[in-house]
């Protein structure tokens, strides 16, 4: 039952009035509301339970209001209200149009990515995210599949109940959601309480679901009981926790009248992507928190996947890895790589869109991973469009010819793609082959 009814008015803190315009939906800690505040639509979190310790949630919520979001990308608290029988609530940004939650790209009928090229850039936006919050001295603390409100056809995310969020170390008596709880907050049963690093295995968690369509613990051994159990759920998520293309354990692998849809996208996934997953659901990982894959670490790969996936001419992409011919399994036609970026660490096919980021040159920090450093742009030529390579850094660049002959690339000044040109950034060489 609604507790507001249309019309009613509560402040905030401040004296600011908030007004109730009508009942959303209810949730696990609270009712949401959408509200008119300093005239503007905006919702309402209205608590129904806050853990344990209230003045300490309180003070927590009101300190995250007070520093402001890390990101745009956070729908962040704005104003928290007074308390009004012994429970309160805090402003933040509607959902706009456009956006579903994670649990229906899950499901696959309301939302839908355009392409795969799209789901990868998600991913990104959403390590990024996290990145920042990370680096901000933050742990997130209930990372689950309903955070994130996802644009399927811009790839943005909108990340929402950031009301638990607290500096890292400290809790605000919420563990997580089941299925997305790292495994030693599972077994801990609340004496362990959640951190970066199980942040970072709920993240990987929703990376898998995102690129693979199915938990990644949820395998032969999961499909098998016939009643989830507490007991059985601890087992499959905390103590006995396998990933299901675990190398070494074949208890909890993919069945195939089960679980068609990992089975055929594992198939092609990138074998550096396939590494990726390995070790972060290794039981290195899953036993030792400080072994999980970092945010810096899922940004070199899926950047690289991001460069990798091309458009065959029939209109069904393709996953190329270090840039070679590869056959289309739409077709059956090869799609001829002419022109490729030679990286430090691994080649790029040269395509419509290609980026290139500073994680992609080597050693970087994380706060300048995705900073980008090539783009290859269309430009007009006579009565033709030919393919440039832009520099998009704020840097001069230096270039060297086949001959020799060194050239200065500007910021934003374009040069011409030839094979044999080699391109110096950051200390690290780009060849064009």
């Amino acid at each position: 039952m609604s507790l507001f009814k249309s019309g009613d008015i509560i402040e905030t803190i401040e004296g600011n009035k908030i007004k109730i315009d009508k009942y959303l939906a209810s949730g696990g800690q609270g009712d949401v509301y959408q509200v008119t505040y300093k005239n503007k639509s905006k919702a309402l979190k209205w608590y129904k339970t806050f853990g344990n310790d209230s003045k300490s949630f309180y003070a927590n919520l009101k300190a995250n209001v007070l520093n402001g979001a890390p990101d745009k990308i956070f729908l962040w608290p704005e104003a928290i209200t007074k308390v009004i029988n012994n429970s309160f609530g805090y402003v933040m940004d509607l959902r706009p149009q456009g956006f579903y939650e994670l649990s229906e790209f899950i499901i696959g009928k309301n939302a839908k990515f355009p392409s795969f090229k799209a789901a990868v850039e998600t991913c990104l936006k959403i390590v990024s995210a996290f990145r920042i919050l990370h680096n901000k001295g933050y742990s997130y603390q209930d990372i689950n599949d309903g955070n994130f409100f996802i644009n399927p056809q811009t790839a943005d995310v909108l990340i929402c109940d950031n009301d638990n969020v607290a500096p890292n170390g400290k809790n605000m008596g919420i563990i997580g959601k089941p299925r997305y709880m790292a495994p030693e907050i599972v077994i801990g049963k609340g004496k362990v309480l959640p951190n970066t690093q199980s942040d970072r295995f709920s993240l990987a968690v929703v990376l898998f679901i995102l690129l693979c369509n199915n938990h990644p613990l949820e395998g032969k051994a999961w499909a098998s009981i016939p009643c989830m159990t507490a007991e059985l759920s601890e087992k499959i998520y905390g103590s006995n926790a396998v990933f299901i293309y675990d190398s070494n354990d074949k208890s909890n692998e993919p069945i195939k009248t089960i679980h068609r849809n990992v089975i055929a996208r594992w198939k092609f996934m990138p074998s550096y992507i396939k590494d990726a997953f390995l070790k972060a659901f290794s039981q290195d990982a899953i036993k030792n928190p400080n072994k999980r894959l970092r945010e810096l670490d899922w940004l070199k790969v899926l950047t690289r996947f991001k460069s990798e996936i091309v458009k065959c001419q029939c209109g069904n992409e393709i996953f190329i890895e270090d840039a070679k011919d590869t056959k289309c399994d739409n077709c059956g036609s090869v799609y001829h790589i002419k022109n490729k970026f030679k990286l430090p660490n691994y080649s790029i096919t040269i395509s419509k869109g290609t980026w290139v980021y500073r994680c992609q040159l080597g050693v970087c920090n994380d706060n300048e991973a995705l900073n980008p450093v090539l783009h290859v742009v269309i430009q007009k030529s006579g009565d033709d469009f030919v393919y440039r390579i832009q520099n998009v850094t704020n840097l001069t660049l230096r270039a060297l010819t086949p001959s020799g002959k060194q050239k200065a690339v500007q910021p934003n000044e374009v040069i011409p793609i030839i094979s044999g040109i080699k391109i110096y950034a950051y200390d690290s060489e780009i060849e064009i082959i």
